[in-house]
């Protein structure tokens, strides 16, 4: 079977402080970032903001729950997911969003001086920490 393409690079503003759990014994975090984008539309500078939904698994969910919050500048890397599952009223639902498979804070350093730094923490993670369950095996209110 071929094996396509889905990566995903995005840079964005996290729109609120990100939503924290546990599935068994694995931390994971949803967020949301808005990205903007400016354009000239005959000489009239246009901007578009658009919103994309997010989730983290493992060690890197919880250096983001150590070292980040609304309004933090965050680059992401990861690829789309789709998750499926029936509603309370049997219809089938979906959602996409993106797997975060790595990130990079952006924007300065923490406020306190007694915080480690980000890098440092991130940088000390072993290159394969996080676990990757298959998203279709937890059940969609364990995740949402």
């Amino acid at each position: 079977m071929a094996n396509d393409i889905n990566n995903v690079i995005l840079i964005g503003r996290i729109t609120r402080d990100p939503e924290f759990k546990t599935v068994g014994q694995t931390s994971l975090a949803n967020f949301s970032l808005a990205n903007n984008r400016s354009y000239m539309d005959n000489g009239t500078r246009k901007d578009v903001v658009n919103y994309f939904d997010c989730v983290v698994w493992g060690k890197l969910a919880e250096v983001l729950k150590q070292y980040a919050g609304k309004g933090k500048q965050l680059m992401v890397e990861g690829r789309l997911e789709q998750s499926t599952w029936d509603g309370q009223d049997g219809k089938k639902q979906s959602k996409i969003r993106i797997r975060v498979e790595n990130f990079q804070l952006l924007g300065g350093r923490p406020n306190s001086e007694s915080q480690s730094s980000p890098e440092a923490a991130h940088s000390s993670l072993p290159s394969q920490t996080h676990f990757t369950p298959d998203i279709d095996e937890i059940p969609a209110e364990d995740i949402f």
